[in-house]
């Protein structure tokens, strides 16, 4: 008779055996460890993409912005400061002026701003820092009043005064054609600096090409067309839309060398002078204000991916395989709106995992 378990009995056998009966399941480990991988590299690559595509094209909107409001008040408050030398009192009073002994001597800058020419700090020697949330620049008084509001308005018909009709009468401001030429060569490029930043913007954003060839070269393993196709969508709802306020009449008022003062009001598109029209600011599109509010919560962004096959022919494409962030665009404004009439280029872009 044959005894089957004397080999079991043996105690070399009785390491071996189970050994060999385990082998298939050691090998099975490998593929599914070699295959979870394999999803986990696909999935890290994709989130990688969806990230920096994100960042990178709500960073287009956070500089935009910035730059829009820079223009709207920082930029030609310092420009002007500079320029009229504020600290340079060369105006004198006219001795034949009411009360012309408690005048006091005051330069360009204050006859340019007390007309509502340009929105400044209140005070001069201040300027707008990193740290403050708000930067307080607005116009002079009520001169421009209507403009004070978060959609201004323009009458057309009106002109606006870009020097002080009342420091006119009681000092000697006299005809000036290079300070003329000055203040509106400002605005003029002021004008150009904000087209050419909208320009940029609208090209970066366009078809959110940006965020698609971002997201196609960090994955390479999708067409261009197709690749970041849904997320790409998301952000296409929250284009923001910027409009500018010109004015095409203006009232120059000065004095004259026999002492009268005298008024020239001036239609730039009459004349066919800069274009017919000077830039003054830009202002959020009210369409635009309710996106820039959801911005300031955060959107979700989330795109699908393709996984291959596998070694077990399971079809993972039935899970719905997706990457997810989260995006937000904030102001220090509860709004969400910097822009205007609070001109504070403060806005940051963060994202949640």
């Amino acid at each position: 008779m044959i005894n089957i378990f004397g080999p079991i009995k043996n105690k070399k056998a009785q390491i071996v055996l189970p050994a060999v009966l385990l082998i298939p399941t050691i090998l099975l480990v490998i593929y599914l460890l070699f295959e979870t991988t394999k999803v986990s590299k696909e999935k890290i690559r994709h989130q990688f993409a969806l990230d920096t595509s994100s960042f990178v094209e709500m960073t287009s909107l956070s500089q935009y912005l910035n730059a829009t409001a820079y223009v709207n008040g920082a930029f030609p408050f310092r420009l002007f400061r500079d320029f009229f030398e504020a600290n340079n009192p060369q105006l004198k009073p006219d001795e034949y002026a009411e009360n012309a002994s408690n005048l006091r001597p005051i330069s360009l800058y204050d006859y340019y701003y007390q007309a509502g020419a340009f929105p400044a700090m209140s005070d001069y020697n201040s300027s707008p820092k990193a740290t403050d949330t708000k930067w307080d620049l607005h116009y002079y008084g009520d001169t421009r009043k209507e403009w004070e509001k978060d959609i201004p308005k323009v009458d057309d018909d009106k002109f606006y005064p870009i020097n002080s009709e009342e420091l006119a009468k009681t000092h000697q401001a006299y005809w000036d054609v290079d300070v003329l030429q000055l203040y509106f060569m400002v605005y003029y490029y002021l004008g150009n600096i904000y087209e050419d930043q909208k320009k940029v913007y609208e090209r970066l954003v366009k078809d959110n090409e940006f965020f698609r060839k971002g997201y196609f070269y960090n994955t390479g393993n999708c067409s261009l067309s197709e690749c970041g196709k849904e997320g790409a969508q998301t952000l296409k709802n929250y284009f923001i839309k910027t409009e500018p306020l010109y004015i095409s009449k203006v009232s120059i008022f000065y004095k004259q060398q026999n002492g009268s003062e005298s008024e020239i009001q001036l239609d730039l598109k009459e004349k066919q002078l800069m274009g017919g029209k000077i830039f003054q600011l830009a202002y959020i599109d009210k369409t635009s204000k309710s996106k820039l509010r959801e911005l300031y919560k955060g959107i979700d962004i989330t795109q699908r991916f393709t996984l291959s096959k596998n070694y077990f022919n399971i079809n993972l494409m039935k899970y719905n395989p997706r990457v997810h962030t989260k995006i937000a665009l904030q102001c220090t404004n509860e709004s969400n709106n910097c822009v205007w009439p609070s001109p504070t280029s403060k806005y940051q872009v963060r994202q949640y995992p």
